[in-house]
């Protein structure tokens, strides 16, 4: 098949940048033509400020991008258009380009823009789900995409235009990651359009008898959202328990200012490691403790922990609490209690065959949904 790829790059790369690269090569290898119309936020710090004024309108509709995919879409006859993220500069314009040619048009939901203009559903470092519930108007008021009442009332607009204009009509199927991202994104688009595709990772499955199972492991930034706070809290209560966290973030100095007040010989801090490092710290722990505090995307760490046979302990909250099954492949706990996690903790200590199952459970949810294979199956159902 001829695909076409869409894809807004953040300036700074994240989740879904990766996402979208590994997609496209995974149908590469499977013998596909596979092209690409990428634009990058970096763009607008180079633009002056008349063309900056175009772009903000262009949120709402861009018709350079609308002409560009048109182009595309003509001279390479593509069969079906897969778009990632249209934030600011793509703009949902090009589903009515793509529709236009008869395409199959695809939408990847790695975030929640299509109920929340701001895309994480957090004001004042907590869910909120105003947007959802008292209308968009809310995003503009409170500023919060960028802490901007202009920006946010433009995403805002352009959510609301779109769906009034019935441009989200337009897509064929809607890519979600989790049964939470299910049921939340089910509030504004159709069941029949709602199809099941988790993200893969290329990592390979680890035998889980030679972990050393020697501590409790953290990977996430580290700020309030992600949870330390929780996860120090808890640790603090479990002195003849070790946890490793590696990450860095806007907490990182209070969080280290919290381990040594409280002399937590315990916790140690390993800053940013490589992949390879951090897989094999993950390999080696006994769980991967998620203490989140939102309701995340699809973490990639948790599908590599998979992959390693490491069970996760995770926040009984958003797609976390959808992921982590309790007993299966780890268990949840309340995501705002230190006191509940502590208690998961003791289990995992207290339930040697209990945790030799949930490390098999991990393998087993890996192998079925997170490897290259399995995704691209599901890719195919869903394209054809």
């Amino acid at each position: 098949m001829n695909i076409l790829i869409i894809h807004n790059r953040y300036k700074l790369a994240g989740g879904e940048d990766t996402v979208m690269e590994n997609e496209g090569n995974l149908l590469k290898e499977h013998g596909h033509n596979v092209y690409y119309y990428v634009r990058d936020n970096k763009e607008i710090t180079e633009m002056n400020l008349l063309k900056k004024a175009g772009a903000f309108f262009g949120t709402v509709y861009s018709f350079r991008a609308y002409r560009d995919v048109e182009k595309l879409i003509k001279e390479n006859k593509i069969d079906v258009v897969h778009i990632h993220n249209t934030v600011p500069l793509v703009s949902w314009s090009v589903y009515s380009a793509a529709k236009k040619y008869g395409c199959k048009l695809v939408q990847s939901v790695h975030n929640m823009r299509l109920l929340c203009p701001s895309a994480l559903m957090i004001r004042d470092n907590r869910v909120c789900e105003d947007c959802l519930k008292k209308g968009l108007k809310c995003a503009a008021i409170h500023g919060c995409y960028k802490d901007s009442r202009l920006y946010s009332a433009a995403l805002a607009f352009a959510l609301w235009f779109h769906r009034k204009t019935g441009s989200f009509k337009k897509v064929d199927a809607y890519l979600y990651t989790t049964e939470f991202n299910r049921k939340l994104l089910s509030r504004v688009i159709p069941e029949d359009k709602l199809f099941y595709k988790p993200y893969y990772s290329d990592a390979k499955v680890k035998d889980p008898e030679g972990k050393k199972r020697d501590y409790y492991i953290y990977i996430s930034r580290l700020e309030y959202l992600k949870g330390i706070q929780v996860a120090l809290e808890a640790f603090k209560k479990l002195p003849e328990h070790k946890l490793l966290v590696l990450g860095v973030g806007p907490d990182e100095e209070r969080s280290r200012r919290y381990v040594e007040d409280n002399h937590m010989e315990n916790v140690t801090f390993l800053g940013f490691k490589n992949k390879a490092e951090m897989t094999e710290l993950l390999y080696n722990a006994k769980a991967l403790v998620f203490p989140t505090q939102w309701y995340e995307g699809f973490p990639m760490t948790i599908v590599e922990s998979l992959a390693c046979g490491t069970p996760v302990i995770g926040s009984d909250i958003g797609n976390v609490g959808t992921i982590v099954k309790d007993g299966i492949n780890g268990l949840r706990f309340r995501y705002d209690d230190s006191n509940d996690l502590v208690e998961k903790i003791r289990y995992f200590e207290e339930h040697p065959a209990e945790v030799k199952k949930m490390e098999s459970g991990a393998i087993k949810d890996f192998n079925d949904n997170h490897t290259p294979e399995a995704v691209y199956e599901m890719t195919m159902r869903i394209y054809w």
